[in-house]
């Protein structure tokens, strides 16, 4: 199995509600067996995550010249939608 490369960008930190940080830690523990996580520069992406501290979402979506699948975080408690985000992504893209 190919595990999706997922591209990672984080706001600038100026008002964080929640340790955005240890969102991708705990997405990468559920479900990391089916996606690597990259910076979102990298090259063949195959998603991109933006991790927003807050809801002013202030990591640039315009980041994604290519158009690439992405789901934008802007609370803690959606965490689960970005599971759900993922699999319908690895659902789309399956080997």
């Amino acid at each position: 199995m190919i595990k999706k490369r997922i591209g990672v960008k984080y706001c600038g930190g100026c008002n964080p509600t929640y340790e955005r940080g240890e969102m991708v830690k705990k997405l990468q523990f559920l479900i990391g067996d089916r996606f690597d996580f990259f910076p979102y520069d990298q090259k063949d992406l195959d998603g991109l995550l933006f991790i927003q501290g807050c809801e002013r979402s202030c990591a640039l979506e315009s980041l994604n010249p290519g158009k690439i699948p992405s789901f934008s975080i802007t609370k803690e408690t959606e965490w689960g939608k970005a599971i759900d985000w993922l699999e319908n992504l690895n659902k789309k893209k399956g080997d």
